[in-house]
């Protein structure tokens, strides 16, 4: 009899194609050692005491006890209550220090739960973390990652698994329809905004491009789509080559019959806007055909007619120009200055006022120019007064104990008459004062902006001065190094270095590189001296 015919021995018509293996990024591409990835750095921790069959929950409240984990570190389970109650880990005890100092993945090993289990604890907890949103056992972790990613074996493989990537059909077909998706949405919302406003959305270079501005690049010199559209030359200039289309540049086009009859009709900027040309253009042109410049402030005969025979002041008045635009026409069509045929006289009354307040309220008070007040003032020999308060003993003694401008606004005087009066005095400024021992063992200690309120100075020289003398922040984290601790740096090994400075090696090593000083030389040990052999009998 015949033996049987294995299954897998018979050969098949159509032999499958041997499926490709796709080359997939590695997990873990740095080289850690699970030692440290799951080391706990503040333990050790263990399990709470369990009084009368009763825990407290962090959550929950008190709860039942049930039973002991098996994992590492040993925790009490809650007791279910009822058919759809749900027990679980007891939130208590040292777990509470763990889940507020330690790395996730540590955690999960030693209780024994998932990395989501743990991030829905801190959740639940509402636990407070640093300005990153990592524990101090997780920065250890990415430290650790970053150090270890800079090996030479760590770049090769983390290079070779990105040169091996390749993406499926499936893959490509998903990312291009996202990509596709995105870029419709854009559109929509970009036609729909112009639709909206009237006005081109500002766009970037990934932003598409919507009928209206297509219409436009036939139309408009390159300068001007830039400010029409909010684009780039560049992009323009690349969306021109995609659509086959020549620029429209002024500067290029020729001018018809028409347009240069309109030069000289009205000013080169409006001219300029009507016939879509740039205004340098327009003032050559009419340069070229000999036209005179035309402004729409320019002085007319009928105008003209008028200076000369008023005073500046009345002709200012007739024609709505400034007293100065009309002297300086007067001047430049060589006319003398008209005075006044009768002047108004000074009656007792308005010389008695001449020096009890100043030039201009006296002028507004008795219906007069302030010149006209000024030179009787000077042409009767009185003197002007001068309005502000006397400065007091208190005053002066405020001088330069802090900035000119927040003692102007104490004392509700000007910022240049407090400087003009600590100048005279020849008192130094209060951004020049210097730091006294008791104001420096106030940096650190508080905010800054209290700081600089207490000792009179401005926020930003309290910074500075906390920063050159290497002083934290106030209850901040950051511990600055200090001289004597840099000295340490290459003349000791980096773990001696960390034991004496309380810093964690990581640190050290890092301070040291970044300062590009040499690691400290391994101690050369002595070789023992062997005993010699006995001789062969």
């Amino acid at each position: 009899m015949a033996a049987p015919i294995c299954p897998s021995e018979v050969e098949p018509a159509v032999k499958p194609k041997p499926e490709k293996p796709h080359r997939r990024r590695p997990k873990h591409p740095v080289l850690l050692k699970d030692s440290e990835r799951y080391r706990l750095l503040f333990g050790p921790y263990e399990p709470p005491l369990v009084k009368r069959g009763f825990l407290v929950d962090a959550v929950r409240g008190k709860v039942k006890f049930d039973r002991f984990t098996n994992a590492l570190i040993p925790w009490p389970k809650i007791k279910r209550q009822g058919k759809g109650g749900s027990g679980g880990y007891a939130l208590c005890g040292d777990l509470l220090r763990a889940l507020e100092k330690e790395a996730a993945p540590a955690i999960s090993h030693h209780w024994g739960v998932s990395r989501s289990t743990v991030t829905n604890w801190r959740n639940a907890l509402d636990l407070i973390k640093n300005k990153k949103g990592r524990t101090p056992g997780a920065q250890r972790l990415v430290s650790l990652g970053v150090e270890l990613a800079r090996l030479p074996q760590s770049r090769k493989k983390i290079a070779a698994a990105a040169r091996g990537r390749v993406l499926s059909k499936k893959h490509k077909s998903r990312l291009f329809e996202g990509i596709h998706r995105g870029w419709g949405e854009r559109f929509e919302a970009r036609r729909a905004e112009y639709h909206r406003t009237g006005r081109f959305p500002k766009a970037t270079k990934s932003d598409p491009w919507i009928p209206e501005e297509d219409q436009l690049l036939a139309k408009l010199p390159t300068a001007e789509l830039v400010r029409v559209l909010g684009r780039t030359v560049t992009g323009i200039q690349a969306r021109r080559i995609i659509l086959n289309i020549a620029p429209c540049d002024a500067r290029n086009r020729p001018w018809k019959e028409e347009e240069i009859k309109l030069v000289g009709t009205d000013t080169d900027r409006a001219i300029a806007k009507r016939l879509g040309r740039s205004l340098a253009s327009v003032l050559n042109m009419r340069r070229k055909v000999g036209i005179e410049y035309r402004s729409s402030n320019a002085w007319r005969a009928e105008e003209d007619a008028i200076l000369g025979k008023v005073a500046d002041a009345e002709a200012a008045r007739r024609l709505g120009r400034s007293r100065g635009a009309v002297a300086h026409r007067r001047r430049r069509l060589g006319m003398i200055l008209v005075h006044m045929e009768k002047p108004r006289p000074w009656t007792a009354a308005e010389e008695a006022l001449l020096g009890t307040d100043t030039d201009a309220a006296i002028a507004k008070r008795i219906g007069r120019t302030a010149h006209s007040v000024r030179a009787k003032r000077f042409a009767t020999g009185v003197q002007t007064r001068r309005p502000g308060r006397p400065w007091t003993a208190e005053d002066i003694a405020l001088l330069g104990t802090m900035p000119d401008a927040d003692l102007a606004q104490k004392l509700k005087r000007s910022v240049i008459s407090i400087s003009v009066k600590r100048n005279k005095l020849k008192i130094p400024s209060a951004k020049n004062r210097r730091w006294s021992a008791s104001e420096d063992k106030l940096l650190g200690a508080m905010p800054d902006d209290e700081v600089a309120r207490r000792v009179g100075r401005e926020v930003g020289s309290v910074r500075v001065r906390r920063a050159h003398l290497h002083i934290p922040t106030f209850e901040s984290r950051i511990r600055f190094w200090k001289r004597s601790e840099l000295d340490l740096l290459g003349k000791v090994s980096d773990e001696e270095v960390s034991r004496r400075i309380g810093r964690a090696v990581l640190a050290v090593k890092a301070k040291r590189q970044a300062l590009r000083i040499l690691p400290a030389p391994a101690p050369s040990q002595p070789e023992l001296c062997k005993p010699p052999s006995a001789p062969l009998v």
